[in-house]
């Protein structure tokens, strides 16, 4: 099943922390959870989220996602001790046509920052998020089909310089986009240090860090911007001086492409589309 596996862990805790409550659990977990809603809903934002990002969507070319979506919700009720059953297989089984086709780390992590966001959008904490986090990449060797006590290569945001890198990429971008007279009226009145702030936990998050970041989604963070008449033009501009950001600070060409790569899959969710 493609990336179910991936699916599973994280959203079978964030689902706990969402709904569970505490004291003793219910005869049912299944039923504690929110039952057949909860499901539904975890598992329909999880592939709404997927089918829009360009790094991972081509995994899914030709799946009847309506089956696929009714796989995941079976598996899930299964794993509540809910009234359905499910039987799949093993994570590498599953996942060799996968692993066959490209399936890497940089994928794994694109699915990990749509989980992330998942749960956010359902109003899971960011510090749990990042405890569930930990739980879905606990099977990265086995859904890439890496022996197992492999170590994982090191984040993008690690590669990149981690926390000092990101605070200068951040401080020497808006000191761009604050110049450039295509979009920095979008900033009128905004307190940039706040915004700048913001925004490093973001890229921090995103770029494979450690999670601190508690902003809205983009879709609602964005939307009085979007009000404001900003479009593809603007989201243009934004990426260019990303991109001379980045080379400023010497960073190598494939990174930089990595780095565009995530910011572009926000592009749909930036302009509401």
């Amino acid at each position: 099943m493609v990336l179910l596996f991936v699916l599973s862990p994280l959203v079978i805790l964030g689902l706990m922390i969402l709904f569970g409550g505490k004291g003793e659990p219910p005869k049912s977990l299944y039923e504690k959870l929110g039952g057949e809603a909860a499901v539904n809903a975890a598992v329909d934002i999880f592939y709404r989220k997927v089918l829009k990002d360009n790094r991972i969507k081509h995994f899914f070319d030709g799946v009847d996602m309506a089956r696929q979506a009714a796989k995941q919700k079976a598996f899930l009720t299964m794993a509540f001790g809910g009234p359905n059953s499910y039987t799949g297989e093993d994570m590498r089984k599953g996942h060799a046509h996968l692993v066959a086709r490209g399936l890497n780390d940089s994928h794994f992590d694109a699915v990990m920052e749509n989980l992330g966001a998942t749960l956010k959008e359902l109003n899971v904490p960011g510090h749990l998020i990042e405890q569930c986090a930990a739980i879905a990449e606990s099977v990265r060797n086995d859904v890439l089909g890496r022996p197992a006590g492999s170590k994982a290569p090191q984040s993008l945001y690690d590669k990149l310089g981690g926390e000092a890198a990101v605070n200068a990429a951040v401080d020497i971008f808006y000191r761009k986009v604050l110049k450039d007279d295509r979009i920095k009226h979008f900033f009128d009145g905004v307190d940039m240090a706040r915004q700048a702030a913001k925004q490093k936990a973001f890229l921090t998050v995103a770029f494979g860090g450690p999670n601190n970041y508690s902003g809205e989604d983009m879709r609602k963070g964005h939307a009085h911007l979007v009000a404001r008449g900003l479009n593809d033009s603007h989201f243009d501009a934004v990426m260019e001086n990303l991109g001379a950001t980045l080379k400023e600070l010497n960073v190598p060409g494939d990174l930089i492409a990595q780095c565009a790569a995530i910011a572009e899959s926000t592009r749909k969710d930036v302009l509401g589309k």
